[in-house]
């Protein structure tokens, strides 16, 4: 009896030490991920296709995160989309150009067909460490003010608040299910022949993911979206909508480090 005491003890107290573990507060397993996406769609077959269409870009450069963006990375053979639909026919010519320090990607057909849209999935999943330690909140995506410091769509034209604000995002662990909201319009580019209705939306997202206690997942994000429908004869330069939502999810005064001028993308 006097034997099994000391290893109901021993036993107690591992169990103890595992229970503490699993339930910490302590942030661990701490992650960030990018998304991306684009597509295009026609109600009819169109000819002599021209689109330009804005993508995404970090500084002076075309970038979702920190990975480079150019004709290749459209390639369905890349390693980047070896798990993710990618769906741009061979008939396209893409390139990567500037326009008045601005990037576009520039889409040439000789048709584009109903049953063969372009569509694009991109999702980029980065592990940061397993626990907090020196150095990791700077590589945390800054998804409460990525304004200047993250991936997105640009030139950005009446970048106007239309909800919320940063001063109004609480970051003292409680959850901030709207965040704050801007719209904008953005130039995008259409020629085309046999005009009819053609739908062309691209978004871009980036959210931060860390665990806490046994199960509890807390993350935040940001994401840019624009979206042009075009009916009958295309314009040339047309005004797609555009918004930003940032300051979506949940903030720990261990992040705070993130300030309105730094963040992974920058």
């Amino acid at each position: 009896m006097h034997r099994r005491l000391p290893v109901a003890l021993f036993v107690l107290v591992i169990a103890l030490v595992f229970l503490s573990g699993c339930f910490s507060e302590e942030p661990h397993y701490i992650s960030r991920s990018y998304d991306y996406s684009l597509g295009i769609r026609t109600a009819t077959p169109i000819e002599n296709v021209t689109l330009l269409v804005p993508i995404p870009t970090c500084g002076d450069r075309p970038a979702l995160g920190p990975v480079p963006i150019t004709a290749e990375f459209y390639d369905p053979d890349n390693d980047f989309h070896s798990s993710y639909p990618l769906r741009i026919p061979d008939h396209y010519t893409l390139a990567v150009i500037p326009i008045d320090g601005r990037y576009y990607l520039q889409l040439t057909a000789p048709f584009m067909d109903p049953a063969e849209p372009v569509s694009m999935i991109y999702h980029n999943y980065t592990p940061l460490a397993d626990e907090l330690r020196l150095g990791i909140v700077p590589q945390m995506i800054n998804t409460l003010h990525p304004l200047g410091n993250e991936s997105l769509f640009s030139p950005k034209h009446n970048l106007t608040l239309t909800a919320g604000s940063p001063d109004a995002v609480q970051t003292s662990g409680a959850y901030n299910p709207d965040g704050y909201r801007y719209s904008y319009t953005i130039p995008v580019y259409a020629y085309y022949e046999n005009g009819t209705r053609v739908e062309i939306d691209s978004s871009i997202s980036g959210v931060n993911e860390w665990g806490e206690g046994f199960d509890y997942h807390p993350s935040n994000r940001y994401s840019d979206s624009y979206s042009l429908t075009i009916t009958g004869d295309p314009q040339g330069w047309m005004p797609a909508e555009g918004e930003v939502t940032a300051g979506q999810g949940v903030y720990r005064e261990w992040q705070l480090n993130l300030s309105p001028t730094s963040g992974s993308g920058g």
